[in-house]
């Protein structure tokens, strides 16, 4: 029996992954180009290795267990960690990101942050373009926060500071936005104070 170390690969995770959402091994085979017997063997061997069954194979469809969602749940977090490590060693041959994510809320305006980008673009090494992509998603209201506290962005610019405490995060306020809270003539709360 081989090592479930040795078994769990990125391929794995990703064949894995594609039987779980298309539903069967024959869909699988034919998103990444195997016959369907190659990927019924390779989750057979991740299987025999955990000693655990990864799909429900009761019925027509493949079924992924509570057992098969912890594999791609953990495994999907394994996958980010490999990929912060390659932006880490990035970092530290050049002394730049290889890409800064900004989660940029929607009150935000968008020429100003392409302006800032283009900025940023001026300042790399001898004049030319520093090495690192820049990647601006949109994000509304707390979406910004959650951007930055699920790893998914590496910077957030836009959303409420007020109450917001996590460990390693700075957060400095850039002013503030006044809200106008509106409601139809004929709801209830119009008559409010």
């Amino acid at each position: 029996m081989q090592n479930a170390r040795e078994l769990i690969t990125t391929e794995a995770l990703a064949l894995i992954k594609s039987v779980a959402t298309q539903g069967s091994m024959a869909a699988a085979a034919r998103e990444h180009s195997l016959v369907p017997s190659a990927v019924t063997y390779r989750v057979r061997q991740i299987e025999e290795a955990l000693d655990v069954l990864l799909f429900d194979r009761s019925s027509k469809q493949a079924r992924i267990t509570p057992a098969g969602k912890e594999l791609l749940s953990e495994g999907e977090r394994v996958l980010q960690d490999l990929d912060a490590v390659a932006r880490r060693v990035q970092r530290v041959a050049t002394g730049w990101e290889p890409q800064l994510t900004i989660a940029v809320d929607s009150l935000i305006s968008k020429r100003t942050m392409l302006e800032l980008a283009e900025s940023f673009f001026q300042c790399g090494p001898k004049n030319s373009a520093p090495p690192t992509r820049l990647r601006i998603q949109g994000e509304t209201l707390s979406g910004t926060w959650h951007a930055l506290l699920d790893g998914e962005a590496d910077l957030a610019i836009g959303g409420v500071v007020d109450g917001i405490v996590q460990a390693g995060i700075q957060a400095k306020s850039m002013g503030e936005v006044p809200f106008v809270f509106a409601v139809a003539p004929h709801h209830p709360l119009a008559a409010a104070p």
